[in-house]
C-alpha cells in the first residue's frame, strides 16, 4: 500500500482555502472522506451539492514556475466525478504570496502532459503522467478581491 504524505498542517491549509472559497462564493465547503477523489463538495443552504473542489496550497509563490503540474490521473477521478454528478470540479490553488486561482478539471485542456512529479521524496510511485496548465488558464483573485468578495465562482 502506499504512504499517505499529507500531514494534519496540509489539511489545516486546505480547510483555510476551502473556507476563503465559501466565503467568496457563499457557499458551504465540506470535506470529504479522506481518501476520496477531491478534497471537497460545496454545498448550498438547501444541501444540495453544487460543485467540488481540489484544493491545494503552494509554498512557493504565483509564477514561480511557467505552468501548473497535477497528476493527470487525478484529473480523470475529476472527469469522472463530473460525469456521474452532472457538477463542475474546481482546482484550486493558494501560493504562497496569498494569490488565489482556480480552474476547471473539467473543461481545461493541458497545455502539456509530461511524465513527472514530486522527486523530493525518493518515492518512484510519485512519478507518472501530469498535466500541465499554464498560469494563464486560472482565473485569479487578488487578496483584495477575495476580501470584497469580487472573485466569481460556482
Amino acid at each position: 500500500m502506499r504512504p499517505v504524505y499529507e500531514t494534519s498542517k496540509d489539511r489545516e491549509r486546505e480547510s483555510a482555502l476551502a473556507g476563503k472559497i465559501a466565503v467568496m462564493w457563499d457557499i458551504q465547503a465540506k470535506p470529504n472522506p479522506k481518501m476520496y477523489t477531491i478534497d471537497y463538495s460545496f454545498i448550498n443552504d438547501a444541501g444540495e451539492v453544487e460543485g467540488f473542489g481540489e484544493i491545494k496550497t503552494r509554498t512557493h509563490p504565483f509564477g514561480t514556475f511557467p505552468t501548473y503540474m497535477i497528476s493527470s490521473h487525478k484529473v480523470a477521478s475529476a472527469k469522472a466525478l463530473a460525469s456521474a454528478t452532472g457538477l463542475d470540479v474546481f482546482l484550486i490553488v493558494e501560493w504562497s504570496c496569498g494569490t488565489v486561482g482556480y480552474l476547471s478539471m473539467v473543461d481545461a485542456k493541458p497545455d502539456s502532459i509530461q511524465w513527472g512529479g514530486r522527486k523530493d521524496r525518493g518515492d518512484k510511485q510519485d512519478m507518472e503522467p501530469v498535466n500541465h496548465y499554464e498560469m494563464r488558464q486560472f482565473q485569479i483573485a487578488t487578496k483584495e478581491q477575495i476580501r470584497n468578495g469580487e472573485f466569481d465562482g460556482i
